[in-house]
Parts: C-alpha cells; structure tokens; sequence
C-alpha cells in the first residue's frame, strides 16, 4: 500500500460512523477505530495483537464469534448480523455486524474485517414496548368488561326503571365499549403474534363450509346496507385442507367485513373459491372506495391506515397476513380507486390422508 492509499484508508476508517476492527488470518486484532472504542470501552492500544474473540467475546468457543465463522473459517461475507460482544465493563453489547473475508492483491487470504453498530438501546426499546403492549391491553381490559356487565343490568332495568333517553344513550355507551374491547382484543392477539407466541393447531379444516358460514354471519351487516353477498365456488368439492381452522376463520372473516364496511349502499360483495394446481385460492371482492396505489404496499403492516377517517386498530390485515404466513401461505391485494379491491390469500393443497 502506497502512501497516498494509507492515508485514504486511514481517513475513511477514522471517520467511519460505525465501529471497524480489522483482524488477521489467526483473529488477532490489527486495526480498531475510534467508533469501535467507543462502543466497546477499550481503546486500540488495549486490543491491538490480542484475541479479537477472547476479548471482546470473552471465550475461545469460535461459534460465539460470526467474525471467526464467517471470515476466517467458511471465508464468506454476511451482512447485518446480530451478536453480542462484551464491553470493557463486561456488559453485553448487542450489534449489528457486518462481515467479510480480507484477500491480498494475488487472493490470498490474509483475515476479516467487521463493521458493527450497537443496537443495544434499541432492542430495549423493543423489549419494553412489546412487555408494556400487552400488560396495557389486558389491564385495560378488565374494567371495560366490568362496565360492560353493569350496563346490561341498567339495560335490563334491574336497577329501576329507564326513560327512553337514558336507555338510548347507555345503549350507545355499551356501543362504545363493546368497540374498545374488541380494539383491546386485537392489540393482545397482535402483541402474542409479534413475541411468536402463535403456534398452529392444524387439522382436517373444510374451507367451502367455514366460507358458508362465515358469509351468513357477514350478511347481518351487509343487510344494513343492502349489500348482497355472492358465493363463487367449484363444482367438485375442495379438498380438506390442513389448517387451524380458528385462523383461518379470523382471515376470512376481516377480510368480509372490510369488504362490507367499504362497499357502497346497494353494491355487491363478491367471495370466490378457487381450486388451483398446488394451493386453494379464496379471494373477497368488493365494489368500494378502493385503494390508491401509494398505500398498496403498506396495508398489511401494523396500524397502517388508508384514511385517518377509518375505524379500527389497524391490525387486522396485518394479523391476517401473519396467519396465512404461518401456514405457508400467501395474501395480497388488488385494487382501482373508485372501483373497488380485491383481497386473495392462498393456502397449500395438502390431501388429508
């Protein structure tokens, strides 16, 4: 290396933004810049010549280090690979390590380089709101039930008699309450799939019959807004599928009532039921509003809303997508502003035996 290359490197590798430590074919440190001080506590004169993996991981076991893994040992490059390191406190860091092997001019290998960032107060952060979510929703939960009950005994008039404006408006506070516990239900069910607390129960699941159903209970708010419900479905049976039927019924039932929500008065809503070579396909049709193009590809993500005017958690399409996930699964939309969307999610084609 020239002079002039020396100096290049030595600017940018001082001025990086991210800790940078240079290691050779052995895993002893060469290089540390001051980034990489400043996360890890040692200053370069105290890890120059020594271990990179006995003293910033504090073991000789090679599988703790991906800098050793992957650089000196498969010689492949990772990116954006989450470790722990420890600090000159021997606090756990947690960082986000990029990786790559280190070839001279003629290839051959002479060690690794890692680039990391600590990302230990944002993996708190992570923790805590996913802790503070749930244990929120399930405290909150308790007195809205409470209330919920008392209300219905002043409905019934269990504590005296009602005058026709006082029941009208206990009658739109239950309303109300009944909303909050179902928003309160949705951020629960959303915090368990978000720790991966979700597991599926499959077994045998009829997806015509569960469609059936659901479309009968859907009608109780389509009739509201006379709004007809039609069934598209093949002449030949599907086959059982295996699937946790309780998910499945969730996905299909979101996606019908969004359908019914944003149609408008005297339209259509339109359920087909395809069986295709290697999955089945469900898809929701509806006449409504639509989905302008920007938001596409945002509306199954957590509390994402199309218009600030829409009720809800906000959940319930990222919920759903979760579930046709968890069953290897897919789930998209289509949709024209004006002239309405198209909901379709497939699940895998597996004979039950």
């Amino acid at each position: 290396m020239n002079i002039e290359e020396q100096q290049i490197y030595e600017i940018i590798k001082n001025n990086l933004p991210i800790g940078f430590t240079l290691v050779d074919e052995e895993g002893t440190v060469v290089d540390f810049n001051p980034q990489a001080e400043a996360i890890t506590g040692y200053l370069k004169i105290e890890v120059m010549g020594k271990s990179h993996l006995e003293i910033l991981h504090g073991t000789s076991d090679k599988r703790a280090c991906p800098l050793f893994t992957y650089a000196l040992q498969k010689k492949q490059q990772t990116v954006a690979m989450e470790t722990n390191i420890k600090n000159k406190n021997g606090e756990l860091i947690t960082i986000l390590a990029t990786i790559s092997p280190l070839f001279d001019k003629d290839g051959n290998f002479i060690g690794g380089i890692e680039l990391f960032r600590d990302v230990s107060e944002i993996k708190r952060l992570e923790r805590e709101r996913r802790n503070i979510f749930p244990m929120l929703a399930h405290d909150m939960k308790s007195p809205v039930t409470t209330s919920g009950g008392y209300l219905l005994r002043l409905l019934s008039g269990k504590a005296g008699s009602l005058t026709e404006v006082q029941s009208s408006y206990l009658k739109i506070i239950k309303d109300e309450l009944k909303k909050l516990e179902e928003l309160m239900g949705d951020f629960l069910e959303f915090a368990r799939f978000e720790a991966k607390e979700y597991n599926s129960l499959k077994s045998a699941f009829n997806i015509e019959e569960t469609i059936t159903q659901q479309i009968e209970i859907a009608k109780l708010e389509a009739d509201k807004k006379d709004i007809r419900i039609n069934f598209e479905y093949p002449e030949m049976p599907p086959p059982v599928i295996d699937a946790d039927g309780r998910m499945i019924i969730r996905v299909i039932a979101n996606l019908l009532d969004n359908a019914v929500k944003y149609s408008k008065q005297g339209s259509m809503v339109t359920v087909r039921l395809t069986e295709q070579q290697e999955d089945i396909l469900i898809q929701v049709v509806d006449t409504g509003i639509g989905i302008p193009g920007e938001h596409i590809p945002y509306v199954f993500d957590a509390f994402y809303r199309v218009n600030r005017d829409s009720v809800g958690s906000g959940l319930g399409l990222s919920i759903a997508k979760t579930i046709v996930e968890a069953h290897d699964g897919k789930i998209w939309v289509e949709s024209i502003p004006g002239n309405g969307s198209t909901f379709s999610f497939s699940l895998p084609k597996i004979m039950m035996s």
